[in-house]
């Protein structure tokens, strides 16, 4: 049984809050053992999974492949493939299953032919996190067995069920609250499309919720699309300024379950 663990959800270029929660969450002695993600939390997920520190994370997102893969953008033709996204999972995450990561990962991904959510742990790694990044309609869907398999989000965004008989307490991140919008923000056809799709993904998140001990939710981040990645620091810093303000509720809850002094895996984070 694990004494934290975290679920990261998906967003897009908000994937980077995930990053700034990371270190917050670290430099106040706390250091969640498994993960769970989604889309974007499930590339955050396997890089802090893998070991990497959130400075080191950072360092890999500020590359120009990581921002043109997580900046969606329409494709001229067809689907667009998943060349850059595989070429940096070979580059900065060498294991090739599951099993082989210094920290248990949990990835969602959606069965386009039955309709599912599926929950993965273990088996090939690679194909998992870009089937669970696979952004419906823009991405092509990745096909796993006899299956093809999309964004994980269309039907878990924040898997936090799955990780909830493993620990303790459950930290969750959730880049996708539920705002409202002004009317002036839903009178053109993008506006409506875009809000559309962020409702169908809250319906996807708030029945997850209920599994957390603490929601880590920025409604800041709601100025920052999930399609643009020019805005890195900015929401770095959303994730770890939000996340500093659950941090006495989380130490408390910690004391509580007697589950202070959780140190990084050695060598590690």
């Amino acid at each position: 049984m694990h004494k934290i663990g975290i679920a990261l959800s998906g967003g897009g270029a908000r994937g980077i809050v995930h990053i700034g929660a990371l270190k917050a969450l670290e430099e106040n002695g706390i250091y969640p053992t498994i993960i769970a993600g989604t889309s974007a939390g499930s590339i955050v997920g396997v890089m802090y999974a893998h070991g990497y520190k959130p400075a080191e994370i950072l360092e890999i997102a500020g590359e120009r492949n990581m921002r043109w893969m997580l900046s969606l953008r329409l494709p001229s033709r067809g689907f667009i493939r998943h060349t850059f996204l595989r070429k940096m999972l070979k580059r900065y995450i060498p294991e090739e299953t599951f099993e082989e990561l210094q920290k248990p990962l949990y990835v969602a991904i959606a069965n386009l032919n039955t309709g599912k959510v599926e929950i993965r742990n273990s088996g090939p790694l690679h194909d998992v996190v870009i089937a669970s990044s696979s952004v419906p309609v823009l991405y092509e869907p990745i096909p796993l067995e006899q299956y093809w398999y999309s964004d994980g989000g269309l039907l878990m965004n924040l898997p936090i069920s799955p990780i909830r008989p493993l620990a303790h307490y459950i930290i969750a991140v959730n880049l996708t609250p539920r705002i409202e919008l002004a009317s002036e923000e839903l009178n053109t056809m993008s506006g409506i499309a875009g809000r559309s799709f962020t409702l169908a993904t809250i319906n996807t998140i708030e029945p997850e919720l209920k599994y957390a001990d603490v929601v880590i939710e920025p409604e800041e981040i709601h100025q920052y699309s999930k399609f643009n990645f020019s805005n890195i620091t900015a929401m770095y810093e959303i994730g770890y300024r939000e996340t500093l303000k659950h941090i006495p509720e989380i130490k408390e809850a910690l004391h509580k379950l007697k589950l202070e002094g959780v140190l990084p895996p050695e060598g590690g984070n």
